[in-house]
């Protein structure tokens, strides 16, 4: 696609499936609670976290603490998703059991873009005697929104969060099975 970077048709159809996952769960969770009586009330809330606290006051003993921990943590995960924290969505899968491994990415200073300038930095990085490993700095820092989108597309962070999402979408689905919806 013109204008595209090689770094965006790599990982932003993987980034794309993980928000649409996402997306997902927030509209399975809001039609749910359009179709029931007592949670109707709660299907626009702006915030997805009322809508969250409805469900588990509805369907409490439906839900095990590990369910409403999953819904909790990926309602949390797809926010970082879809506003590029990707540092904070890896700490995320984290604390949802997901194990994630560094993709590798090194962010090199250039504060003289020249070819040959850019080509020595990147050998320095290569030889490790330039730049910062990605995973070992804060996605909200100026600049790294980039860094850090090649960084969880490397190491598989956007897939993970994708199936984080499943899992999510499936407690959902049991509950309007529950509910007979």
């Amino acid at each position: 696609m013109p204008g595209q970077s090689i770094s965006e048709a790599i990982f932003l159809p993987a980034f794309k499936a993980a928000a649409a996952e996402g997306a997902a769960v927030e509209l399975k969770m809001r039609l749910l609670a359009g179709k029931i009586p007592a949670l109707q009330k709660h299907a626009h809330k702006i915030v997805l976290e009322d809508i969250e606290a409805g469900f588990i006051e509805h369907f409490g003993a439906a839900l095990s603490d590990e369910d409403k921990e999953t819904l909790r943590l990926c309602r949390q995960l797809r926010n970082k998703v879809l506003h590029s924290d990707f540092r904070a969505a890896r700490d995320k899968l984290s604390e949802l059991g997901i194990a994630s491994s560094p993709g590798s990415v090194v962010k090199i200073d250039l504060p003289v873009v020249t070819v040959a300038e850019v080509a020595k930095k990147i050998e320095a990085a290569r030889v490790g005697t330039e730049g910062m490993l990605v995973a070992k700095t804060a996605s909200t820092d100026a600049g790294s929104v980039f860094g850090w989108f090649l960084e969880a597309g490397q190491s598989g962070d956007f897939a993970k969060a994708g199936t984080a999402f499943k899992s999510a979408a499936k407690i959902v689905d049991r509950l309007a099975g529950i509910e007979g919806t």
